[in-house]
């Protein structure tokens, strides 16, 4: 039988769900753009952006370190301490010129790692939502929430493997329900919701993702070489990130031992290269998963999600 987790001291205070306050933000008019400022953010945009929609982005943007920082992990971390600037958030009018930021193409928003900043098709965030579902009014902000939790992790970003930043950035989105909100008490419903409408799924429909394995293994090029051959299928890899990411967070165990032992080394050794040169080595991740195997692993997310009505299969290659 598949013991979900320890009750523990530390679930105790675990976090069932965060509401950020409203946030205030100002709006400046330059030469050929707009410019909205809150106090961690400067969001631009080359039109004005009605009320309701820049309240709404400045609220969700103001709201993920608050509810990163609820988690007793590391997940945030910066090589330089003090004052930090303003994040920066650009959004493109249209696709054309969301393409000539450096996106790819049918993506609808990135975290851009050399500049550090968050640029999203402001088509798809703001898009007409009397036209629109439910389910993708709520996943056009969880794109944001997304590449917000990248650029939120700092230098911690370029420290972990992709998997695991991409499967924590979709944690956060999939519970994520509103501008600004989350609840972490029905992670599971909201993840199920997220990945059946992210992979076309309807309510009896298998998912058939990457097995562990190779979605450990994979490079941050691996990555974003498979979105680009199988554009179809991208969604795939985050989903099974996601489940892994899941797992370690709220099932394996919530004292987080072997998810502590393994930011704590793998900010080490991104550290011990930037400022020693060092050669940047692979970190091992089975610290993860203790005296468990990736097989085990697959096969207790599988019979969990069977039991919340998501049909599992771990496929050995990722197309």
């Amino acid at each position: 039988m598949f013991l979900l987790f320890s009750l523990n001291s530390t679930s105790a205070t675990w976090p069932k769900k965060f509401d950020a306050p409203q946030v205030k933000y100002e709006e400046n008019k330059l030469d050929s753009f707009y410019k909205y400022t809150t106090k961690s953010y400067t969001i631009f945009s080359n039109q004005r952006i009605r009320e309701d929609s820049i309240s709404k982005i400045a609220n969700v943007a103001e709201s993920v370190n608050g509810a990163i920082k609820l988690f007793p992990i590391s997940l945030q971390k910066n090589m330089k301490n003090g004052n930090k600037s303003s994040e920066i958030i650009r959004l493109y009018t249209n696709e054309s010129e969301y393409i000539k930021s450096g996106a790819a193409k049918g993506t609808v928003g990135y975290f851009d790692g050399r500049s550090r900043e968050v640029k999203i098709n402001q088509e798809y965030l703001l898009g007409d939502k009397k036209k629109k579902s439910n389910l993708y009014q709520k996943h056009q902000f969880r794109v944001l929430v997304h590449e917000l939790v990248h650029q939120s992790m700092g230098d911690q970003f370029y420290a972990l493997p992709t998997w695991m930043r991409e499967g924590v950035a979709e944690y956060f989105s999939a519970t994520h329900f509103s501008p600004g909100r989350y609840n972490f008490s029905m992670a599971t419903q909201h993840i199920k919701e997220q990945i059946q409408y992210l992979c076309n799924l309807e309510n009896k429909d298998e998912l058939r993702a990457p097995n562990l394995r190779l979605i450990t293994l994979m490079s941050s090029n691996d990555w974003n070489k498979d979105t680009i051959m199988n554009k179809d299928r991208a969604y795939a890899k985050y989903a099974s990130s996601l489940l892994l990411s899941h797992y370690l967070i709220e099932l394996s165990s919530r004292n987080f031992k072997g998810m502590r032992i393994f930011l704590d080394e793998s900010w080490e050794n991104f550290y011990n290269k930037k400022m020693k040169k060092n050669k940047k080595h692979r970190i091992d991740q089975s610290i993860l998963w203790g005296d468990k195997n990736l097989s085990k692993i697959e096969f207790q997310i599988q019979q969990y999600w069977k039991s919340k009505g998501l049909i599992i299969k771990f496929m050995s290659k990722s197309n």
